[in-house]
């Protein structure tokens, strides 16, 4: 008989809600509910997470150093402005802890992995819409039903699973995650070098159904066997590298006139998948019936402010295809000349990160402006995403994700039940330059989920002719997450 795995233990300091708590239990962690923070060079046992609430309990550097380095998850509730600011000194990283906006009910996390400190402000998605129901006609006699209005509700999760699941994935993070290969990080004593990740993860919950089972088109569910369930696990890797002088204590114009420039490598990376605590895809009264979300593009990339300008992005496109398998590659290499020997010596450091991977059934295209890049990963096998993304043509139904077979005396179409799995890859990089400073960076991330119908299910969504149908809802971040980066060196 196989033994359970040990649960990970969590220190709550302050007033935490019974509702976090209860999660936090259901989640399989050892809740433990202290006065005091804990010491990790102390204790005989670590502790996985911190859980850190209100402005009664602080942290100093050296506690800010022994956690993160023991492996702790930092899990901060309200943390106040002064906390924030300790944080930002004891991590050194680019991304402006102190100007990060942080929901009340939401923890934000700090964590290392493989030497790189993590921040996670925990987003969640702000606005969802819901596409408009696109309609193929198959001739078949029957009664058209009723005309009625249809409610939409939103992509919604709610604020205990989101900040339990965000710990989980810190924690798992923390003491797992395996780095990638490149070279980024210059000698120790070079000067002007900065790095830090900020994660953009978060749970999508789908509680709009397209089709109940009875037929009924558009309706708001809570029953967990109905609700489609997505992780974005999106993470941003941030090196920054001043170059050209000295830049400690310099203002911007005094770094440029010297000759200077701050090169920041935004490197992305990550997934969009289904939950494993979700609903199935396929729903319907049959198989084949109701195909039920599939993702069939996701979006996600930075844009700069007007102090920044973007110099280059890769993959730039493709390199290979197999099949239906499309292969692309990152191959990103920079001299960077900095300095070392408290700035008396010169220093040429060359920046590299390698990367190749491939799409299975989905292509990576790029949407540039003059302030940044999305990378596109749309789907490309029954259907054509980047081609058609309103479904205007035939080609998402004819043949598309649909097969026709031969049911109950005439010949209909039900969707394929072999689709792609819903794990969509993010991989891309972009290069900005900027003089010293505090700079923003805007991140940007939208999906689109589709629901399929067969023609020969009928559903209020019907007309006088049967359809077969596609509809679907879209997850984004709106206007996009800002985020501002502190390119400043003191003496």
């Amino acid at each position: 008989m196989s033994e359970s795995p040990a649960k990970l233990q969590i220190a709550l300091v302050g007033a935490h809600s019974d509702g976090f708590v209860k999660a936090l239990q259901a989640d399989s962690f050892n809740v433990e509910q202290r006065d005091t923070i804990p010491n990790p060079e102390t204790r005989s046992t670590g502790v996985a997470a911190l859980a850190l609430a209100g402005g009664d309990y602080t942290l100093s550097k050296g506690d800010i150093d022994s956690l993160l380095h023991a492996k702790t998850v930092l899990a901060l509730f309200r943390p106040t402005p002064t906390l924030l600011e300790i944080i930002h000194e004891a991590t050194n990283t680019p991304i402006d802890i102190p100007s990060l906006e942080l929901a009340d009910d939401l923890p934000l996390l700090v964590y290392i992995a493989n030497g790189v400190v993590h921040i996670t402000p925990n987003n969640v998605p702000n606005e969802a819409k819901i596409l408009e129901l696109v309609q193929g006609a198959l001739e078949k006699d029957g009664k058209a039903p009723p005309d009625e209005s249809y409610s939409v509700s939103t992509v919604a999760v709610g604020p205990h699973e989101q900040a339990v699941l965000s710990i989980s994935r810190a924690v798992f993070a923390a003491q797992s995650l395996k780095a990638f290969v490149s070279n980024l990080d210059p000698p120790i004593g070079v000067i002007g070098f900065k790095k830090g990740t900020l994660d953009n993860t978060t749970r999508i919950s789908i509680t709009w159904l397209a089709w109940r089972r009875d037929g009924q088109y558009g309706v708001q569910t809570t029953d967990p066997s109905y609700i489609q369930k997505y992780d974005l696990n999106w993470y941003t890797d941030y090196y920054s590298y001043a170059t050209g002088t000295d830049c400690r204590g310099k203002t911007a114009s005094e770094f440029t006139n010297a000759g200077g420039v701050v090169y920041t490598l935004a490197i992305d990376r990550g997934s969009l998948r289904r939950s494993s605590d979700g609903a199935p895809r396929f729903l319907g009264p049959t198989s084949g019936y109701c195909g039920y979300y599939f993702v069939d593009c996701l979006r996600t990339g930075n844009h700069s402010g007007s102090s920044m300008r973007m110099l280059s992005y890769q993959p730039r496109g493709l390199d290979s295809q197999n099949g239906t398998t499309y292969n692309y590659s990152i191959d990103f290499q920079q001299d960077m000349q900095m300095f070392n020997n408290n700035g008396n010596s010169t220093y040429t450091f060359k920046a590299q990160y390698s990367n190749s991977f491939g799409l299975d059934r989905f292509q990576q295209h790029q949407m540039q402006d003059s302030a940044g890049v999305d990378f596109s990963v749309d789907y490309k096998d029954y259907y054509d995403h980047w081609a058609d993304p309103g479904f205007n043509t035939q080609t998402w139904w004819n043949p598309g994700v649909y097969e026709k077979v031969n049911r109950e005396g005439w010949e209909h179409w039900i969707v394929r039940e072999y689709l792609p799995a819903d794990n969509v890859p993010i991989n891309g990089l972009t290069l900005f330059s900027s003089s010293v400073g505090k700079h923003t960076l805007t991140s940007k991330n939208y999906a689109a989920f589709r629901a399929f119908k067969s023609n020969a299910w009928r559903a209020s969504s019907d007309d006088s002719t049967t359809h077969f149908q596609v509809t679907g809802i879209s997850s984004s971040n709106g206007s996009g997450w800002s985020r501002t980066l502190d390119l400043t060196w003191s003496l």
